[in-house]
């Protein structure tokens, strides 16, 4: 299967995106032998770190480079502004959408969590996801995040800097399109 940029394709996305590839494991499934909505908001989170970088950065491990792991990133790179503004701002989710559109069925093998910056204001940006088959044959999931920065001394919101903001605005894209019911 060609993953390159290219042939990237997530017929709920318009433009471009990044493509997170997570593995499910045994234990993502609930008693209806599917992958648990709860689970799905943390795989929407790490899905989000890896995309934007950790808002942890700055207090994390070293990464290490594994020889023969495959690659989790694909498509659109999105900027790391999240992992470098960890030093001194906390990023916290401020709300989340999401849309269960059918049950993720456990399989050995990565579910692809396609994802766009599809705004961003002063002090926040909200980040639009797609939980798919990598091949783009069925769509999971359809979700959005608005995470707000925070000045990490004071505990208050704290406006976004104008080299992060041009950096993030350069990357808005059409929202995920939320079915409203």
């Amino acid at each position: 299967m060609d993953q390159t940029p290219a042939t990237l394709s997530n017929p709920l996305i318009p433009g471009p995106f990044t493509r997170v590839l997570l593995e499910l494991r045994w234990g993502d499934m609930d008693a209806y032998g599917h992958v648990n909505n709860v689970t799905q908001l943390r795989l929407l989170e790490e899905a989000r770190v890896r995309a934007f970088g950790s808002p942890t950065a700055a207090r994390d491990a070293a990464n290490i480079e594994v020889p023969g792991a495959g690659r989790v990133l694909l498509g659109e790179p999105l900027p790391d502004v999240l992992g470098r503004a960890s030093a001194d701002t906390d990023l916290l989710v401020l709300s989340h959408k999401i849309e269960y559109r059918a049950p993720i069925p456990y399989r050995e093998g990565p579910v692809a969590i396609d994802c766009v910056v599809s705004g961003v204001s002063p002090v926040s940006m909200t980040v639009g996801y797609v939980i798919a088959e990598p091949d783009g044959s069925a769509a999971y999931t359809v979700a959005q995040t608005e995470v707000v920065f925070v000045d990490s001394a004071t505990g208050r919101a704290r406006r976004i800097r104008d080299d992060e903001l041009a950096e993030i605005a350069a990357h808005v894209t059409d929202p995920v399109t939320l079915r409203h019911v």
